[in-house]
């Protein structure tokens, strides 16, 4: 997976402690398997009675040699001298001796393996089926290894186990070939256990990359809603100072003071700040226009003062209604800003169209309506209905 270096992160997964566990996991339901198969069925490991049966099968084919050179009395004779015996049956306290020794013995030779793959795992290769490849002969290499040493030593601390006519290597070799099997269990564990850190570590990739790209649009939209209010702020000024000084001198100050505002660069607001600033450019905004821009506020503090809103949200809803409708004596604008029972805040103005105006390109309100779907995953409902223009955001609580 593309941006995942789990050959750095093998610490994180494949830890000792993590490693101990797997081990007497694997070695524990291996032993009670064994018991279960040595109880309730023929076992599926080597044992006296399928010794026995092996030593019976091969003096079989020997007599069956000189079967022909003797008559059916003689032959007769000869079996029923000569039948098998049944096979002992084998002591319970011998056997839970043998299954008490094997367990430590199991679980070293699991926990070996574990640490080697552990180790493999930390290197980095080219290619998948070059790691798979020195997992697999280095986990013969130790398997046999351990399984001959573990045998030999078997054999010394229970002399009556070995039948007389096999080798020491024989012994080995079998005992190989049954724990070759739970050590191609026991990498097949460690194999599940990185692919599922791989899966955990490519969700919170993929969960951060989302998180990353959400909020360098959400600062995007914000870089380009700021730099609008400057340059029409500016733009009154410039044309205040050569009509009130004293108006100018004011319109700075407001300004100043939502500027500040601006300049923290907080990602959400209590409502309470956010009025703050509104209140000052509603100031600015008067000392404009006079009383042709009436600004009419009910807003339930107490219960809303705490709620969050994005920053200049409202403001900029403001410099809207401001932007795009006529505002004269004639024809004076108000803005409505209240809320309502189900934590809203509803900005509404009447629509006094320009004549001649041009259609607006819609970005500051889209741009306002996708920093609450990115921030909040919340919708921002605007009605129009030629009238009326409405703007309903939602308010946040406990953020």
């Amino acid at each position: 997976m593309n941006g995942i270096s789990t050959h750095k992160d093998v610490d994180k997964y494949l830890s000792i402690k993590i490693i101990v566990l797997l081990s007497i996991g694997l070695t524990m339901a291996y032993y009670f398997l064994y018991t279960l198969s040595h109880y309730f069925g023929r076992p599926s490991f080597s044992t006296q009675e399928s010794e026995h049966d092996e030593q019976v099968s091969e003096k079989a084919k020997a007599k069956s040699k000189i079967i022909q050179f003797r008559d059916a009395r003689a032959l007769a004779h000869e079996h029923k001298a000569q039948a098998p015996m049944p096979p002992p049956v084998e002591d319970k306290k011998d056997f839970y001796q043998k299954v008490a020794l094997n367990i430590p013995l199991t679980f070293i030779m699991v926990f070996a393996v574990m640490i080697y793959c552990r180790k493999i795992f930390s290197r980095n290769f080219k290619r998948r089926s070059d790691e798979l490849v020195v997992i697999v002969l280095g986990t013969l290499v130790i398997t046999f290894l351990l399984s001959a040493i573990f045998t030999t030593f078997q054999l010394i601390i229970f002399p009556d186990w070995p039948d007389p006519n096999r080798t020491v290597f024989t012994y080995i070799m079998r005992g190989y070939l049954g724990d070759c099997s739970l050590m191609a269990i026991a990498v097949m564990v460690v194999y599940l256990v990185r692919a599922q850190y791989r899966e955990k570590v490519a969700d919170v990739e993929n969960e951060t990359l989302r998180a990353e790209n959400a909020n360098s649009r959400y600062e995007a939209l914000k870089t380009q809603m700021d730099p609008h209010f400057l340059f029409n702020s500016l733009n009154t000024l410039k044309g205040l100072i050569d009509i009130d000084s004293d108006k100018a001198e004011n319109f700075v100050h407001q300004l100043s003071s939502v500027l500040r505002y601006t300049l923290k660069n907080e990602e959400v607001v209590t409502l309470a700040k956010e009025l703050d600033c509104v209140r000052s450019y509603c100031q600015m905004m008067k000392i404009r226009y006079g009383d042709n821009l009436i600004f009419d506020h009910h807003i339930d503090h107490d219960a809303y003062d705490n709620y969050y809103v994005l920053p200049l949200s409202i403001q900029g809803l403001i410099e809207n209604a401001i932007k795009h409708n006529v505002i004269s004596s004639k024809q004076p604008l108000t803005v409505h800003i209240q809320t309502d029972d189900d934590n809203h805040l509803i900005i509404s103005n009447e629509i006094h169209p320009k004549i001649g105006k041009e259609e607006g390109s819609g970005i500051g309100l889209a741009n306002l309506a996708e920093r609450y779907r990115i921030k909040w995953n919340e919708n921002v409902e605007i009605f129009d209905d030629g009238k009326n223009f409405t703007v309903t955001l939602p308010l946040k609580q406990n953020e």
